[in-house]
């Protein structure tokens, strides 16, 4: 292949991680349905006297909406493809397939409705487990008859409880009110919420005392009477911590950050988990209370545990088409002194393909000393040293670089850092071989609220940095500001349908563009920026040298994400970028505008993307179209 694949095919040649601490079972794994390794424990068991069966279901209605519902809710229609052992297996799954649909219609308001199935011939009440079946074309037919009947609506809507505002305000919540439309699953929800409004309250153990619910099928009215207990008020207690742990439980406790002496709170509860969840020495975590309230008014807080295993290797290898061979390795340890320090050593080693010097060679070694905690639960200190030779397209680097960084949350979606960096580095590019020693102060704040990092669908992400750096060779003092913006918004309930929007803008201020080290300057082109460009080639160049990078840059893309299938995907995107060589998006240059088309299969831990891209306005040396591959959406 040639420079047309841009940088890509990125083909994992050889990757895994491998966990070097005890020996622990080997679990399977499994891609696109095929099972590459496992211990036969987990295979299918043996199916004893199958019976294959062939199962239709009808409706006596032509809500095509219900009827997709109760086709996916039927038992016997999504296993027909693994048959059952003998007659008692049929008739076990049937009568659970009669008691499923029978709770799908009731949450559709269907109090009326029967569901008969007919199994070769005979009424399911009629078939004995001693029977023999009589399989026509080798398999038995099973026939499903639905009757949803009427539509009901709740009638009289009566809940007794200690205080009528909070009753009120939890059922006009959930929509349990006369005349609304009377799915079970609104009773359900009108009785968690009773209960949460309670605990809301301080009442650790509200609960549902009593249910009546009373179906009038003469006038389709469903009459619903609740009793709600709230118990006693609490605050919360002294903290505890169990579970199999070596992380220690001061540690843990201070962390948390339970509000201790405060009213009780699911929140708190809720907040105090999350906290913890965010320790990676930590496997699992839970944060409960005790079962009883004791003389003082307090219920203990119990914080459960489990360790994930400390240390991890791991290993991997990629093949660039334009590149050549990269090898890659870690090695990780979660607890270092038993407060959740995180230390990683990175080292990779790539060869271009036409390298014959040891210039030509990209090599990285990086040391990373994490901990959480510090001063305060809610700060990170990261100390990090790295060394690193690379050789992209516009310049080769040899550098050290020692960073300090001091992480502060300020809530569960905004957070502030900043910290200091020193980087040495020697510069081969457009502008000669140049040697820089930077010392820079980076200030970032971050606002993340979207649901998912590798597939969100919702949601808004916001960075902001700004970093004054100091060459001190020269003494030149220069200033960067750099900021994103991303945002989802679904197009359906289901959200199956997103609209993804990113814009990115960033000027340096203060030094001529050879006087910034080369990668310092904004670049743009590649799969995470311009797609169909090479990478890190939009913007000014200099004829034999290419891509020089700019003091200012511009971009943005457009993706429509719409699912096809549960697990297919198609994305039409259109992205466009500007790197100029003046402050401020001064010079002469034009945007370059990129389009293409991806491919999404979704797994349970993210998509796998394939994009297709080509730049409309090609200058010399531009490829005429780009491939990208990748796990999780490219933005």
């Amino acid at each position: 292949m040639s420079l047309v694949l841009f940088r890509l095919v990125r083909v994992v040649m050889l990757a895994g991680v491998f966990a070097m601490s005890a020996p622990e079972r080997v679990s399977a794994f499994e891609l696109f349905g095929f099972k590459f390794f496992g211990s036969a424990e987990e295979s299918d068991a043996e199916i004893i006297d199958p019976v294959a069966y062939a199962a239709t279901l009808v409706a006596d209605n032509d809500d095509r909406k219900l009827l997709d519902k109760l086709s996916d809710a039927s038992l016997l229609i999504r296993k027909q493809s693994q048959p059952p052992s003998g007659t008692i297996g049929l008739i076990a799954r049937a009568r659970d397939d009669r008691a499923n649909l029978l709770g799908l219609l009731y949450e559709e308001a269907f109090y009326g409705a029967t569901v008969s199935i007919v199994i070769a011939g005979r009424p399911l009440e009629q078939i004995d487990v001693t029977d023999t079946l009589k399989p026509v074309a080798k398999k038995v037919p099973v026939t499903i008859t639905v009757i949803p009947g009427a539509e009901f609506r709740f009638g009289a809507v009566l809940v007794d409880g200690a205080d009528t505002a909070i009753v009120r305000a939890a059922i006009e919540k959930t929509g349990l009110k006369t005349g609304n439309r009377a799915s079970s699953r609104t009773i359900l929800e009108a009785e968690a919420e009773l209960v949460r409004a309670w605990q809301r309250e301080g009442h650790p153990f509200a609960k549902i005392t009593d249910r009546q619910v009373v179906a009038d099928h003469a006038t389709r009215r469903l009459d619903v009477t609740l009793q709600v207990e709230s118990g006693r008020a609490a605050r919360l207690g002294q903290v505890s911590v169990r579970g199999t742990t070596k992380v220690a439980p001061e540690f843990l406790q201070r962390q948390a950050q339970v509000p201790v002496g405060e009213a009780y709170s699911p929140e708190a509860l809720e907040q105090a988990r999350r906290n913890l969840a965010k320790l990676d020495a930590l496997a699992s975590t839970s944060v409960t209370v005790g079962d009883k309230i004791d003389a003082q008014g307090n219920v203990p807080v119990i914080i459960e545990v489990s360790d994930r295993k400390p240390r991890t290797i791991g290993a991997g290898a990629l093949y660039d088409s334009t590149e050549g061979l990269t090898v890659q390795g870690f090695w990780l340890h979660r607890n270092l002194f038993g407060e959740a320090e995180t230390v990683r050593v990175d080292a990779s080693i790539g060869r271009l393909i036409e390298a014959n010097e040891l210039d030509e060679y990209d090599a990285l070694f990086s040391v990373l000393y994490s901990v959480p905690g510090f001063l305060h639960p809610r700060n990170r200190l990261d100390l990090k040293a790295t060394l690193i030779q690379e050789d992209p397209d516009p310049y080769n680097r040899r550098g050290i670089v020692f960073e300090s960084r001091l992480v502060h949350e300020l809530s569960d979606q905004l957070r502030i850092s900043g910290g200091a960096v020193f980087d040495w580095a020697r510069i081969d590019d457009a502008f000669g071989r140049n040697f820089y020693t930077l010392v820079a102060l980076p200030g970032i704040v971050t606002y993340d609220a979207r649901n998912s990092v590798l597939d969100p669908t919702s949601g808004l992400f916001a960075q902001l940095r700004l970093e004054p750096q100091l060459e001190t060779s020269s003494t030149s003092l220069f200033f960067t500001a750099d900021a994103e913006l991303r945002y989802y918004f679904a197009l359906d309930d289901e959200a199956r349908h997103v609209i993804a929007a990113r814009g990115l803008a960033g000027t340096t201020a203060g030094a001529s563009l050879v006087e910034i080290p080369a990668h310092r300057r904004f670049y743009a082109g590649g799969g995470g920026s311009v797609r169909g460009y090479d990478y890190l080639n939009v913007g000014p160049r200099v004829t034999g040298f290419g891509a020089t990078g700019g003091l200012s840059r511009i971009e943005g893309s457009l993706e429509a994400r719409l699912r096809v299938t549960d697990t297919i995907g198609i994305v039409p995107f259109v992205d466009a970028g500007l790197v100029t060589s003046e402050t401020v998006f001064g010079g002469v240059d034009d945007f370059q505008v990129g389009v293409g088309v991806g491919l999404r299969y979704y797994t349970s831990v993210g998509p796998l993307r394939l994009d297709v891209a080509v730049p409309l306005d090609p200058r010399s040396g531009d490829p005429s179209f780009a491939i990208y591959a990748g796990i999780g959406q490219s933005f």
